[in-house]
């Protein structure tokens, strides 16, 4: 079981758990398996993440594309913003990852 957002979700992917939308409303049920409509819908109703089966987990490694030397310059750039932060803090560790993850796909593009 792996949570992964919404805009990396696939076509043929199986829902681990129950979804609902921020404000609890039931969405789509365990089991689910992905359709076109299904991923639009969750979009629809400002859904962030779910839980699908970990076995048909996305290439999620942000830095595929780019050197190993762009890549760690570009996560030492971005951690540097975050100097007076927490660095082990669940949040910080998400929010820098993503951010990798953002100036990445910007790089390859």
């Amino acid at each position: 079981m792996a949570k992964i957002k919404v805009n990396q979700l696939e076509v043929g992917m199986t829902i681990t758990a129950d979804v609902s939308d921020p404000n609890g409303r039931f969405l789509l049920g365990e089991g689910c398996v992905l359709e076109e409509k299904h991923i639009k819908a969750l979009h629809a109703w400002g859904v962030i993440s779910v839980e699908i089966s970990g076995d048909e987990m996305p290439d999620n490694q942000p830095c595929t594309k780019l050197s190993p030397e762009v890549c760690d310059a570009l996560a030492e750039q971005i951690k540097a913003r975050f100097i007076h932060n927490d660095l082990d803090n669940p949040f910080i560790k998400e929010l820098v990852s993503e951010s990798v993850r953002f100036f990445a796909e910007q790089l390859k593009e």
